[in-house]
């Protein structure tokens, strides 16, 4: 569960690329609390670059400390700044500025500056952080406008009095500033230096900043905001931009909704778990490889050229939600993957190797135009889930044996043994599947851990899920587990050819696939 509030909308964002240097020489040399104020003059200069990562990385408690460090007046680190002809770019310091701002308009990532920001589209998840992030800073240092108010007030008694001088130090405190002289190539190199020391970027952060004109960054960018915020795409033509953030959304919808709270206490789980931005970030580019037909996702990002109209991010888009809409969805292509069975490992916690193993089967078997494989799949479907369910631990165990760059591959081989042995009806024990995962013969090195006294968060999920899906519903097809919330259609039992009538009785809910090719 993300556990850190998004500012990304305090501070606006503009195309680094396109700015050219500014001659003045006489800067301003600090930046008052004041001066992030909404018609500041400042602020409406302020931007992050484009390739700046995006303000969701500070818990709660960091920014209350911080506020509460600038408004009793410790020491704050200096802003690194760059001037064009047109904006003041942000090269450091953009959380500290988004924080400080954040605490002026009392927006944690759920105010108006923020829904203006992402078009209305706040999640739950989102609200509740910056709920909490409100608690932490009104706790630990109070509210902004209170310290304004208190410039009126008259009234010397002890508390007016406290406040009075806190305001003070507020309204005169001032962050240093210092100026990066010379191109935009110039500013772009001391991001990257800066931020190689201290608070590092994180590998898959950096790529993306790196190639953020690529088709792969431009669409995990879409995604993981649902198609809102910073739009990196608004070079491109308004239809384009359009389908965009229409193909987006509809992914982030089928990848990570609905919202993940721990412990688990629902079946209806997100395909894609619920993941910081930079995870989800990181499965998206994984994700875009795999469907590619790539075996270097990090590579094959690199090798891109950028994408100057558009197309080649609504193709990886396209090409994704079509392999996605296999996994899941109403549409008759899918096969309604139940998620706790796929891609939630025996502690209940989402596994992105079970749910890119499983991806990158179904990629291969899309792109081979093996329909075959999807009937294959739907008759082994019952004998496959009994033991997905079952070996969930051996599976789990296996995995941590496995280098951690072959585990999807090991897990899409797992996938197609899986089908195999559900055709031909052979039993399936901890061997076969050591066999499958690669692991021949290292049955007796898989050692289960000693469980914990208490019962913690992994282990009420994990019950959960184990009780919860003896109970699921069944396709009455395939007898495999039902997705209800995502995948579920609805077919006549006596076929309206062969004069069904559409009555309660003759209904039953099935995966769209089944009834798609019921006979």
């Amino acid at each position: 569960m993300a556990k850190t509030a998004v500012l990304d909308g305090m501070i606006k964002r503009a195309d680094f690329a396109q700015q050219e240097e500014s001659a003045t020489f006489d800067l301003f040399e600090k930046i008052q609390i004041t001066q992030l104020e909404s018609k500041s003059p400042i602020l409406k200069l302020l931007r992050k670059p484009d390739f700046q990562r995006e303000t969701n990385h500070w818990k709660p408690s960091q920014i209350a400390t911080f506020i509460a460090s600038f408004a009793n007046g410790d020491l704050i680190p200096s802003l690194i700044l760059w001037k064009s002809s047109s904006f003041v770019f942000v090269i450091d310091g953009g959380h500290r500025l988004s924080a400080l701002r954040a605490w002026v308009e009392n927006d944690y990532g759920d105010g108006p500056i923020s829904h203006s920001f992402f078009a209305g589209e706040i999640p739950e998840e989102q609200k509740k952080i910056a709920a909490r992030t409100r608690r932490e800073v009104e706790k630990e240092i109070g509210r902004y406008s209170d310290y304004v108010r208190s410039m009126d007030v008259e009234n010397e008694g002890d508390s007016a009095f406290k406040l009075k001088a806190a305001a003070a130090t507020i309204f005169t405190k001032a962050i240093p500033i210092q100026w990066i002289q010379g191109s935009q190539e110039v500013a772009e190199a001391s991001f990257f230096k800066i931020n190689s020391q201290g608070t590092e970027l994180d590998k898959t952060e950096e790529l993306i900043l790196r190639n953020r004109k690529k088709s792969y960054a431009l669409a995990a960018r879409a995604v993981v905001r649902s198609g809102t915020g910073h739009k990196y795409w608004s070079k491109f033509d308004e239809p384009t931009q359009t389908k965009i953030e229409e193909l987006s959304g509809k992914l982030f919808g089928a990848l990570f909704q609905p919202y993940m709270s721990e412990p688990i206490k629902t079946l209806d789980l997100p395909l894609g778990g619920s993941t910081s931005p930079v995870d989800a970030l990181k499965m998206l580019i994984d994700m875009f490889g795999i469907v590619d037909g790539k075996a270097d996702p990090t590579k094959a990002i690199s090798e891109l050229d950028d994408d100057v109209q558009g197309k080649e991010t609504i193709g990886i888009l396209k090409k994704t939600d079509r392999v996605v809409g296999r996994l899941t969805g109403n549409a008759p292509p899918s096969l309604g993957l139940h998620p706790a069975v796929y891609f939630y490992n025996d502690k209940g916690k989402h596994s992105r190797y079970l749910f890119l193993g499983t991806l990158k089967h179904f990629a291969e078997r899309i792109g081979n135009n093996d329909d075959s494989f999807f009937r294959h799949f739907t008759e082994s479907r019952k004998s496959l889930e009994r033991v997905l369910i079952q070996k969930k631990a051996v599976i789990n165990q296996a995995l941590a044996n496995v280098n951690s760059r072959q585990r999807i591959d090991r897990v899409s081989n797992l996938l197609g043994g899986l089908v195999d042995y559900g055709r031909r009806k052979a039993k399936v024990g901890n061997a076969e599947i050591l066999t499958l995962l690669g692991l021949q013969g290292k049955i007796t090195e898989l050692k289960l851990l000693d469980p914990p006294e208490t019962f913690s968060t992994d282990t009420k999920s994990a019950v959960y899920l184990a009780e919860s899906l003896r109970a699921a519903n069944r396709c009455p097809l395939c007898d495999g587990l039902l997705d209800t919330a995502k995948s579920a259609s609805y077919d006549h039992i006596i076929q309206r050819r062969s004069g069904g009538a559409g009555s309660v009785e003759n209904c039953q809910i099935t995966h769209p696939y089944c009834n798609s090719i019921k006979e």
